[in-house]
C-alpha cells in the first residue's frame, strides 16, 4: 500500500540564494514553509541518492525530508532534463527536490521510495521553476497536496538513503510559543520577587516577637 507524502522543491542560485517553489500545503497554512529552505542542504548527488533529514519543532511531528540535489549550468536544459526548469540568467542552479513524510527519519527506509517517486516530484515542480526563472526575482511558493509514494514492485529502482543530522526550528519561531520578554521586564520581575521574600521574612519575625510577648508563652 502506498504511503502519502508531500512534494517540495527548493532552488539555490548565485543571485537569490535559497527559494522554495513548491511546499506542502499544511506548512504554508502554519507559516512554516520557510523551514524547507533552511533544512535543505548538500552538494549535487546522483539521481538515485537522497538525503533523509528529520525536522523537529514543526506544526506536525514527526516529520522528515527525503530529497536529492541536482546542479546544472543555466545554459543547458536545467535540472530535470528538457522538461525541467530553465534559467536564462547565466547562473549555476542547484535544486533540492524531494518529499516530506510524516514519520521519523529512521522509518523512511521502510516506505520503499523509488527513483520514479523523485522524478514525479521533479515533473510537478518544473512549472514553478520556470515561473521563478522567468520572474528573475523571488516568488511565492505554491502549496501542494500529498501524493502516493513507495512501491511494492521488486523491479522498481529504489533510492539510496543517507541519513543527515536533524534540523531543529528555534524555539522562538515555533507556533504558539510566547516571544522572549525584554530584559527590563525580567529585571523588574526579579526585583518584585526579592521584595516579596523580604516582606515575608519581616512578617515572620513580627509574629515571632508578638508571640514571645504574650503571657505564659
Amino acid at each position: 500500500m502506498a504511503t502519502h507524502a508531500w512534494p517540495y522543491a527548493v532552488s539555490r542560485d548565485e543571485r537569490y540564494g535559497y527559494q522554495a517553489v513548491v511546499v506542502p500545503e499544511f506548512l504554508v497554512d502554519a507559516g512554516q514553509g520557510y523551514v524547507l529552505e533552511y533544512a535543505s542542504r548538500g552538494q549535487a548527488s546522483g539521481p538515485a541518492t537522497v538525503t533523509v533529514r528529520e525536522l523537529r519543532g514543526t506544526v506536525i511531528e514527526p516529520l522528515s525530508l527525503a530529497y536529492r540535489v541536482t546542479e546544472a549550468p543555466a545554459d543547458d536544459s536545467g535540472p530535470g532534463g528538457a522538461d525541467g526548469p530553465q534559467n536564462q540568467a547565466g547562473r549555476t542552479v542547484r535544486v533540492f527536490e524531494g518529499l516530506v513524510l510524516q514519520m521519523p527519519a529512521e522509518q523512511v527506509a521502510s516506505v520503499g521510495l523509488t527513483v520514479a517517486d523523485l522524478d514525479a516530484v521533479a515533473s510537478i515542480a518544473a512549472p514553478a521553476f520556470r515561473k521563478l526563472w522567468a520572474a528573475e526575482t523571488r516568488i511565492e511558493a505554491e502549496p501542494l497536496a500529498a501524493i502516493g509514494v513507495g512501491s511494492t514492485d521488486h523491479g522498481a529502482r529504489l533510492l539510496e538513503l543517507q541519513l543527515a543530522q536533524p534540523w531543529v526550528i528555534p524555539l522562538r519561531e515555533r507556533p504558539n510559543d510566547r516571544p522572549p520578554e525584554p530584559r527590563e521586564v525580567l529585571r523588574e520581575r526579579g526585583g518584585v520577587k526579592v521584595l516579596a521574600v523580604i516582606v515575608c521574612v519581616l512578617a515572620a519575625l513580627l509574629v515571632w516577637y508578638l508571640v514571645r510577648l504574650m503571657p505564659g508563652s
